[in-house]
């Protein structure tokens, strides 16, 4: 699921997400999927993308 396509309410709360496990509960709970790439991210593997701010094809996996 593309980033861009989530709810308001969605968005708001990946943005309020203060960790990694925060927002990858969050997308299990929502059931979104997330791609290796952005588990990685959230993970640590990548730091150029704020909790909540990932983008490009979001596909969230739970």
């Amino acid at each position: 699921m593309d980033f861009n396509t989530l709810t308001e309410e969605q968005k708001a709360k990946a943005r309020a997400c203060t960790s990694a496990d925060e927002l990858i509960k969050l997308a299990k709970e929502e059931g979104v999927e997330l791609t290796d790439e952005q588990l990685a991210a959230i993970n640590g593997g990548v730091t150029t993308a704020p909790c909540g701010e990932l983008g490009g094809g979001t596909t969230w996996s739970a």
